[in-house]
């Protein structure tokens, strides 16, 4: 959104241009597909169920991206062709369990202020449970009928595997034979906070270094949730430090440099 003085106004829940530079969209034969995140400069990071039967020849990556409404933005964007689809060989479409795959590009990107790559989880790793955020271009809330054209922003707490758990069989839509598999942790669960429609594939990312730190590593993948910001209803994310070994060895297998 900008103003008649042509400065970028940002409203609500919406990031500033170059916010958070390792956010990409994916475009299949031209429409906005899912979002993802830059791990490397020629990989990116997503979720697996919308790629079923699509092909790389047809998608496109688009980093630096805010307002998909403008061609005039404070930076450009930058737009690089799929080269392979690597899906985890275990997806599970029904549970979304071992929801993630890769994306590499046939050239890689070059980093800079507005685009950049972010870190990723060891096992071991640590993080603050609070100050966590989504950011992408899905739906303000679910009942609406369109993306958000800008970049938003939403912060989320994580909540542990247990209490999910519980709350998600509290649900009708799930019930108590409800089992959360072991491939996705949970966040949200806050009303009116949550990723929503059109978010998926996109990076659920918690500051290390404190609450106030401006370094972030990458903790989960927007996966699937029961409507939209329900109180007391987490959403689902893939585990990426559970799947760093396999990021590893795909890159490994593939030669990337």
């Amino acid at each position: 959104m900008r103003n008649a003085n042509n400065q970028w106004k940002v409203t609500g829940n919406q990031a500033t241009p170059a916010e958070f530079p390792w956010v990409v969209a994916v475009f299949y034969e031209g429409e906005y597909l899912v979002g993802g995140s830059l791990i490397a400069p020629g990989v990116v990071l997503t979720v697996a169920d919308p790629l079923m039967d699509t092909s790389a020849t047809k998608m496109v990556v688009r980093a630096a991206e805010w307002d998909m409404n403008s061609e005039r933005e404070p930076f450009p964007y930058e737009e690089r062709l799929v080269e392979k689809i690597v899906s985890h060989e275990d997806f599970h479409f029904t549970t979304g369990a071992n929801n993630l795959a890769l994306l590499f590009l046939k050239s890689k990107f070059q980093l800079k202020y507005q685009i950049a790559t972010i870190c990723l989880p060891s096992i071991e790793s640590s993080f603050e449970e609070y100050g966590c955020i989504v950011a992408g271009w899905g739906r303000t809330k679910f009942t609406d009928r369109n993306n958000s054209a800008i970049l938003k922003k939403i912060n989320l707490p994580l909540v542990n595997t247990r209490t999910c758990e519980h709350r998600l069989k509290q649900t009708e839509e799930l019930g108590w034979e409800y089992n959360l598999p072991k491939s996705l942790i949970c966040a949200g669960a806050e009303l009116n906070q949550d990723a929503c429609i059109g978010d998926g594939g996109s990076a659920l990312f918690c500051p290390i270094g404190g609450h106030n730190s401006n370094t972030y590593v990458q903790v989960g993948i927007v996966n699937w949730g029961i409507e939209c910001g329900k109180e007391n209803v987490p959403g689902t994310y893939t585990n990426v430090a559970m799947f760093a070994e396999w990021i590893k060895q795909k890159l490994l297998i593939f030669n990337y440099r």
